[in-house]
């Protein structure tokens, strides 16, 4: 076996390390309350501060170096305050050659600071169960703040395009063709005699093999078919809703989707689940935890095959493996390559009675937001799927599905270059999915798209002697939570609470201004009017519903969620996820942050409230408050803008709604003192 092959199984099945943090909590200046702050705060000190540019980042300490490219990369995408990371020696010498079935171990393993491996603590052993690692702790070390979010479609607002060519006339006279994979480099051939032992099956990617209609198809009319797909894709971390708006106004959810799965299945429909990868958004450590949660739900809903999207490739080939990596290999890729192809299959091949499914999935490399390290390779799309279509063909595949992670023209051209796959289910775009599969100009294969962040799934019913059939489902309210997946929620939240953010990588960082959060008490004296309406306001709220969920969700506490916190508290950067310097650290030593207060609109006041609190009226102390005062406004044409750092698509749909800001938003916090 290659050394490289030799080498990278051993710093798997070695279980390469733990992430540990620094203890950064507050310092005791952060923790007074607002009325001492009001004496103590010196306003020239505080003025200095304003202008003053802190560069208190930890240096780095590592001792593998595929780990630390990744972060340098990270670093010079983004500044980032990372957290350190050591690596266990603790590599057995067995380990060089892997074994012909291997066990992965994941690659590294989280825990919260300042916790350590004892030095009188035995090295795991591989054959004793009980000392292996599990999954639930394991995750990345590459932190970098997540990306702006992109506007997307609204759901719902006007009729989905049919996805039906023009000429379609909904005829049902032509004749179906007795095999699924024509010849598509002769669309005239005639169709080969039938097999008398066997019943024909009408091609489903001719016009005759779709289902006329002007609305979404109801799978619920449907005879029960011989094989049924179900197709999701892009999750984009969204694991479940928030509900920050009501559930009732948001799709998506692994405890939904399950729920949808098991009502299918005792239909007596035979189910193919099929992911199209992208189970992440951040690369961060709550996102490798996200994912290994994901992946785990995904097993339990007896997926069949998943795709890799560009941010799962992010969080690093060894916990990708360890967490792939099982006797049925669920993950399959055509052109995505972990440390050696041997190691995870290029497409699949699934038999259900008399239909036998090929399935594979290719990432575009152009949706790659960062470059792969050296153990994972993205290789060309052509070719790969050439390469994967002709081995499922070998394999005796009758039906042939191909995932893809990128843009619809990019899937579109795929298609006409690489002809004799029969769908191809695109994935990594925004909006929803079309009512109907969608032709492609100069290939027989037809489309459909997932959506995002998994609030959809796709059916594709396959019979023997009619026609496919096509239904896209939301995936609302109207599906209950599963237990199952309740559970793997909870465990979830339970293993951030555990880890505590400095086992997280996240860092308190320095305000852009220079100034520190006090509360929104000592906003009270002086806007006594505004503070009374915002003490009557749901933003006072905030910590509360994180701490105490609404009912539906009551059962799983969510303010050690950095996701959470981070539009729940004062004193977070809303789309960073992070904490800034003297901001919300807990319900104990921040109290007086809980909320989302004051300052998390009009910025950290300890300039202005020291300014307004020094007795003196010399013209210096004047014109500092002056000059604080317009520091602290927030004129409302920009207020909207502010405010959508919260209420984005993501949680307030309805607050991109025309007029929805000056009309039912803006009039339950207005205040102009």
């Amino acid at each position: 076996m290659p050394s490289r092959l030799g080498v990278s199984a051993m710093l798997i099945a070695a279980g390469l390390g733990s992430l540990v943090g620094c203890n950064d909590g507050p310092t005791p200046g952060e923790s007074r309350t607002a009325k001492s702050i009001d004496r103590q705060l010196d306003p020239v000190a505080e003025t200095d501060a304003a202008f003053k540019h802190i560069d208190d980042q930890p240096s780095l300490d590592f001792r593998a170096s595929w780990i630390k490219d990744e972060l340098k990369r990270a670093a010079r995408e983004e500044a980032v305050i990372t957290r350190y990371a050591k690596f266990s020696d603790d590599v057995q010498a067995d380990a060089m050659t892997p074994p012909s079935n291997p066990q992965f171990g994941p690659a590294t393993r989280l825990v919260q600071a300042p916790l350590a491996k004892p030095a009188s603590s035995p090295p795991l052993s591989s054959d004793d169960p009980s000392a292996s690692p599990s999954l639930s702790d394991t995750g990345p070390i590459e932190v970098v703040p997540t990306p702006q979010p992109r506007p997307e479609m609204k759901g719902e607002l006007i009729p989905t395009p049919q996805g039906l060519p023009e000429s379609f006339d909904g005829a049902k006279e032509t004749p179906p063709m007795a095999r699924i994979a024509a010849d598509v480099a002769d669309s005239k051939a005639e169709a080969p005699s039938k097999d008398l032992t066997a019943p024909a099956l009408i091609d489903p990617t001719t016009e005759a093999g779709m289902v006329a209609g002007d609305g979404p198809e109801d799978y619920n009319t449907w005879p029960a078919p011989d094989v049924l797909l179900f197709f999701t894709g892009n999750q984009h971390g969204y694991i479940e809703p928030c509900g920050c708006t009501g559930l009732e106004n948001q799709k998506g959810g692994v405890a939904r989707r399950y729920t949808f799965m098991e009502q299918l299945r005792k239909k007596g429909w035979d189910l193919i689940p099929v992911d199209a990868g992208n189970q992440i958004r951040r690369i961060v450590p709550q996102a490798a935890i996200k994912f290994e949660r994901s992946t785990t739900a995904l097993k339990e809903m007896k997926y069949q095959a998943v795709g890799y999207g560009p941010s799962d490739l992010r969080i690093g080939a060894g916990d990708l493996i360890a967490m792939a990596y099982s006797d049925e290999q669920m993950f399959v890729s055509g052109n995505v390559t972990i440390f050696e192809p041997e190691l995870l299959p290029t497409y699949k091949v699934i038999r259900r009675g008399e239909w036998k499914i090929g399935v594979t999935s290719i990432l575009d490399p152009d949706a790659l937001e960062a470059a792969t390290g050296s153990d994972i390779t993205v290789s060309p799309m052509k070719e790969a799927a050439q390469a994967a279509l002709k081995s499922m063909n070998g394999d005796g595949a009758e039906f042939r599905v191909l995932t893809f992670f990128g843009e619809e023209e990019a899937a579109k051209k795929l298609m006409t270059d690489v002809q004799g796959f029969d769908l191809i289910v695109v994935s990594g775009g925004y909006g929803e999915p079309l009512y109907r599969p969608q032709p492609i100009e100069g290939s027989k294969t037809k489309l459909i798209v997932t959506g995002n962040k998994g609030m959809y799934a796709g059916l594709v019913g396959l019979y023997q002697n009619q026609p496919m059939k096509y239904a896209r489902v939301a995936l609302t309210h109207e599906f209950e939570d599963a237990p199952e997946m309740r559970k793997l929620m909870a465990d979830y939240q339970k293993q951030l609470e555990q880890l505590g953010f400095s086992g997280l990588g996240i860092t308190p960082m320095p305000h852009r201004s220079g100034n520190t959060f006090v509360g929104s008490e000592a906003c009270k004296d002086c806007h006594e009017n505004a503070y009374d309406i915002w003490e009557g306001s749901m933003h006072a709220l905030a910590t509360e519903h994180l701490v105490e969920p609404p009912a539906e969700r009551g059962d799983v506490p969510r303010h050690f969620d950095p996701e959470c916190l981070s539009c729940h508290v004062t004193g977070w950067n809303p789309q960073g996820y992070y904490p800034y310097k003297s901001g919300y650290m807990d319900l104990t030593s921040t109290a007086h942050l809980g909320g989302n207060g004051c300052e998390n609109c009009h910025g950290p006041g300890s300039a202005h409230v020291a300014a307004e609190s020094n007795k003196a009226n010399t013209p210096e102390i004047e014109s500092l408050r002056k000059k604080l005062r317009l520091q602290v406004q927030l004129p409302i044409e920009k207020a909207r803008e502010h405010c959508m750092e919260c209420h984005d698509l993501d949680n307030s749909p309805d607050f991109h709604d025309e007029g929805a800001f000056e009309d039912i938003y803006w009039p339950e916090i207005e205040h102009n003192d």
